[in-house]
């Protein structure tokens, strides 16, 4: 018979960075909802744990933990990665803007803005691949949520815009060798959201 979509999941471990909030809490609620376990991975600790109170844990064998990971910093998603198995499914949610106009925006500003969402994706994306090549995993999925913003340009956020189409880019050749090895890579662009993104 087929899965229904409530319980898919069931027994499939799931990685989300910026599982803290917003986009990335949300995807965690329905993780969770389907039967999943799932990685709460932020930047935050205080987040990343409200995330995970909150989730559902009544399908057998779920079970939920978080984790605190700058996405940026290739030593600590190793030490995450290298803490749980690989994942069934990762989504790179880990993200920031920063509201500025070009004319005023501040180098750094721009700098972290490329480090967490543009290199945090690429680390990410990276480590789990090479952990489900490694331990020979039958299919794993790893999708990174971009930002319309990166389709259709808003004049005052000229940093987001430069790291999200960027993020399609990465994901589509960097994902190419390990497809032959049945993991599954893409890009989920959502809606504009109103969610406050750190």
């Amino acid at each position: 018979g087929s899965m229904t979509a409530a319980t898919r999941l069931i027994s499939r471990l799931t990685l989300v960075t910026g599982g803290g909030s917003g986009i990335g809490r949300a995807v965690c609620q329905r993780l969770a909802s389907e039967g999943a376990s799932v990685v709460v991975a932020d930047i935050s600790e205080e987040s990343a744990n409200e995330t995970m109170v909150g989730l559902q844990n009544d399908l057998r064998g779920q079970g939920h933990m978080a984790a605190v990971v700058d996405v940026s910093s290739k030593e600590s998603v190793k030490k995450l990665v290298t803490r749980i198995q690989p994942p069934s499914v990762c989504v790179n949610a880990a993200g920031i803007t920063q509201d500025h106009f070009l004319l005023n925006m501040e180098e750094d500003h721009f700098d972290r803005v490329i480090q967490v969402n543009l290199k945090g994706s690429f680390l990410i994306t990276q480590a789990v691949a090479q952990a489900l090549v490694a331990c020979g995993a039958p299919k794993g999925s790893i999708i990174t949520v971009g930002s319309i913003v990166g389709k259709v340009r808003e004049l005052q956020r000229d940093n987001e815009c430069s790291d999200d189409g960027d993020d399609a880019q990465i994901n589509k050749p960097q994902l190419q060798p390990v497809q032959m090895k049945q993991v599954r890579g893409g890009e989920h662009v959502p809606s504009r959201q109103s969610s406050s993104c750190k």
